[in-house]
């Protein structure tokens, strides 16, 4: 008996073959771990989460978790704007940041959550060539000790 489907072009890794589209990209997959330090600079200093991929290239975020471990204390945050995901303009903000605020020492609080987000219209756009970062809108929190163990799964798409 033939098989139900043979593919048009022969199996390559990292790359998934349909009927209906000629190449998939298969997801990638990133782990960062975040110190105390890193967590309580996010303001001023964002973290990189995925490399910038290349000219003519965008990243593509399609689900991120993030996992907090409390070391000593809760992190505090004194009336600062959200965490964000960006990739350029691009940004995914969390509802509110108490992934980041709820857990105590030897606590863990984890999330997942989607990414959506549009880019700023240019030439090229803003999330063409640019790295995905972790950052927070206003104000960095004022104390706390912990972890944050975050994993982001993701493709490297063509920009036009």
């Amino acid at each position: 008996m033939p098989p139900l489907y043979q593919p048009t072009k022969p199996f390559s890794p990292g790359v998934l073959t349909s009927p209906q589209s000629p190449v998939i990209q298969a997801s990638q997959c990133v782990d960062v771990t975040l110190t105390s330090a890193q967590i309580l600079a996010l303001f001023t200093t964002p973290v990189t989460l995925v490399p910038a991929p290349g000219a003519g290239q965008m990243i593509m975020p399609e689900g991120i978790i993030i996992r907090v471990a409390g070391v000593t204390a809760a992190y505090a945050d004194a009336g600062g704007g959200p965490v964000s995901l960006n990739v350029g303009s691009m940004t995914t903000a969390l509802a509110a940041n108490t992934i980041f605020t709820g857990p105590a020492a030897g606590q863990q609080s984890q999330q997942w959550l989607q990414f959506a987000g549009t880019s700023t219209a240019a030439n090229p756009s803003t999330n063409v060539n640019a790295a995905m970062t972790i950052s927070k809108a206003t104000a960095n929190f004022t104390t706390g000790a912990g972890t944050a163990h975050i994993t982001v799964y993701y493709t490297i798409e063509p920009a036009v």
